[in-house]
């Protein structure tokens, strides 16, 4: 109590307004144009002052012009982290969370890892924060489809829903973590999974290989209604595609699904036995 005390002694007027005012907003992530609209003062001023508050603890610098309170119960040493999920909300837009935090989201991957993956329309370069490394998959028109407002507290994110989730990670198995944990998907989510929407999402993609890996995907593991694969068979194009891009460009041709199978089948469905 002492220490938030002392910290908050630190406040001028003007940081006292622009805090509680972003507080009751409920803004604990904001920008610098928003600070300058609060504090109806020049623009070069209200950057001094975010720096400065930067300097005592009060703000985290997420990138040029965007920032995150740090509450007072993180003490004077201000060592906090918002989710990365809310953090992944605020960093551009349009946009939403994909590939293996939203396989992770859904509890069908225990694979950790110390990314997040965002798909929008735009270019962006990655950027790390506390150890997390954001990385911002640009996406063409046609692929920017498929997601939906999950909540994160009081934080809305917008997330991909599951068939998406999967449809993306047959278009980018590397960004998924390999096709071993879309497999994992299929199989852990077959009861949840709306197989015709996931079907459909995967046509309107417009790249061959993702109806190959998932056509190969759904066989192998035996799920969903076998009536389904038959709109994917007659999307098949003559060239195979690799089952997954992060394996060597090796290993035995499926004519079936016209799928180069890159990886053994027993490693592909071994997870299965533990």
């Amino acid at each position: 109590m002492t220490e938030d005390i002392n910290k908050s002694k630190t406040l001028s007027a003007s940081d006292a307004k622009l805090l509680a005012t972003l507080s009751e907003q409920g803004q604990n992530i904001f920008t610098a144009q928003m600070a300058t609209e609060i504090l109806n003062q020049p623009s070069a001023a209200v950057r001094k002052r975010l720096h400065r508050l930067t300097q005592k603890r009060w703000l985290q610098r997420l990138e040029k012009g965007k920032y995150l309170i740090v509450p007072l119960s993180a003490g004077l040493d201000g060592h906090y982290t918002e989710n990365e999920l809310v953090i992944a909300a605020h960093l551009i837009e349009p946009y939403y969370i994909t590939y293996r935090t939203a396989l992770s989201f859904y509890g069908y991957t225990e694979q950790p890892s110390r990314s997040v993956y965002i798909a929008t329309p735009k270019r962006k370069s990655a950027l790390t924060f506390h150890g997390l490394t954001y990385h911002f998959v640009t996406l063409p028109a046609h692929k920017f489809f498929g997601q939906s407002r999950v909540w994160i507290g009081e934080h809305a994110v917008m997330m991909a829903d599951r068939e998406k989730t999967i449809v993306d990670g047959l278009d980018h198995p590397e960004h998924a973590g390999s096709i071993i944990e879309v497999s994992k998907a299929l199989w852990r989510g077959q009861t949840e999974l709306d197989f015709e929407r996931l079907v459909d999402y995967s046509l309107r993609m417009q790249n061959r290989a993702i109806v190959k890996r998932l056509g190969f995907l759904l066989e192998c593991l035996d799920v969903g209604p076998p009536a389904l694969r038959e709109p994917l068979q007659a999307h098949l194009s003559a060239g195979y595609a690799q089952l997954d891009t992060l394996s060597p460009k090796r290993g035995h041709h499926n004519a079936r699904w016209r799928v180069l199978v890159n990886l053994p089948e027993d490693e592909l469905l071994r997870w299965r036995e533990t």
